[in-house]
């Protein structure tokens, strides 16, 4: 089931998760709504890339602040396998603002991976953040950078 509100689209996803095209925005608002397993998680985000690919929107806001931080496994699979693929699918440089509660960031700040990848140029970028505000900025910084002659 599908639901059409004026300039959103939400998909039906499991209870664990809601996406959102925000047209308003051009972008996908994936929010996790509880803790996830594993199998969850990575099905949570090929949800999210369903959403993108269907409008071609590689700006992705993933709100994960009700969420708990994934395993080493799934976490090495999204950064490594998942996000370049998705990128790969879409054809252009995926952009994912991470919203995040202050502890799961702090979670985060002692993965090596995840600091290498926000400094280092991939075929993704990725940035995490407290402050949705801040996380809505970044993305639109993003989108207005892909919109400048090379």
């Amino acid at each position: 089931m599908h639901f059409y509100i004026e300039r959103m689209q939400q998909f039906s996803t499991p209870d664990y998760i809601t996406i959102t095209y925000r047209a308003d925005l051009r972008m996908i608002v994936a929010r996790w709504l509880r803790p996830t397993s594993s199998p969850e998680t990575r099905e949570g985000y090929h949800f999210i890339l369903k959403a993108g690919v269907h409008f071609s929107c590689p700006y992705w806001l993933l709100d994960g602040r009700r969420r708990l931080p994934a395993d080493t496994e799934t976490t090495n699979w999204a950064l490594f396998e998942f996000f370049p693929q998705a990128s790969a699918q879409l054809g252009q440089r995926v952009c994912l603002s991470q919203l995040l509660s202050p502890s799961y960031q702090q979670a985060t700040d002692t993965i090596p991976a995840i600091q290498q990848l926000e400094e280092a140029p991939q075929t993704y970028q990725m940035r995490r953040f407290n402050d949705e505000a801040q996380a809505v900025d970044w993305l639109r910084v993003c989108q207005q950078y892909a919109l400048q002659p090379s």
